[in-house]
């Protein structure tokens, strides 16, 4: 497959990570916002992996991992109830490497549910940092996402992919068992819970790379109303698994 490391004119963390990147060819800096990455339009077959920044109103110095999709209506960008293609193995990869880089440094290495646009149909990994202007210009950071990033552009990575139920948006039972070994695409948080329907969750599975094995379901971060419901519409789709 193809790879291509995007980032956003717009962005000085993307400028921060792409000026730390030593000799990577297929790099595309796009003129179009990081949440819509327009230049995109007509690629195939092509794994994209994205230098971002992260953003969150409590500053917490972040160096984050996941991929994009909407399980609901498209408020930051996307397709309302449409997912982009999750490369689970590629993800899983990014996040283990990225923890090992980052170790000393004050960051939180985590991985974050399914969120955000764009949504094409593309195998889309976002590596990003943050989580205010003092992240996307920290030196040490945008190394730590570079270094990751030529990671990704190195290898090819093997095993079993996973999909993943319920919990907070940093997703902490994911984000271990990845560092554990497991491969995530695409996450559904608690907050999204009230949209996965049988569409959802077979857009789940069918733009997870490659097809996902089971289903892990953080059961006490799924609303008590819907984990029963949850249990019987994943019947006979995949394997259930509880953390």
């Amino acid at each position: 497959m193809k790879k291509l490391v995007v980032g956003s004119e717009r962005e000085l963390a993307s400028r921060s990570i792409i000026r730390e990147l030593g000799g990577v060819e297929r790099v595309m800096m796009c003129e179009s916002g990081i949440l819509e990455l327009r230049e995109l339009a007509g690629l195939k077959d092509t794994l994209v992996i994205v230098a971002s920044p992260h953003s969150s109103s409590k500053g917490v110095p972040s160096l984050s991992v996941h991929t994009t999709g909407n399980f609901g209506p498209a408020e930051f960008g996307g397709e309302e109830r449409t997912l982009s293609t999750a490369p689970a193995l590629y993800i899983g990869e990014a996040l283990r490497f990225m923890h090992r880089a980052a170790e000393g440094l004050p960051y939180q290495v985590t991985l974050e549910v399914t969120h955000h646009g764009p949504t094409p149909d593309l195998p889309m990994v976002w590596v990003e940092i943050g989580s205010d202007e003092r992240g996307w210009r920290d030196e040490r950071a945008a190394r730590v996402a570079a270094r990751t990033i030529e990671h990704l552009l190195d290898v090819e990575p093997e095993g079993e992919a996973r999909i993943g139920v319920g919990g907070p948006h940093y997703a902490p039972n994911f984000t271990k068992l990845t560092l554990q070994g497991m491969n995530f695409g695409h996450i559904c948080p608690k907050y999204a819970v009230e949209w996965l329907d049988g569409e959802m969750l077979e857009q789940m599975v069918e733009r997870t790379r490659p097809e996902p094995e089971a289903v892990v379901l953080d059961w006490k971060g799924i609303p008590g109303g819907r984990r029963q419901r949850l249990a019987g519409q994943l019947e006979g789709l995949l394997r259930v698994e509880r953390v």
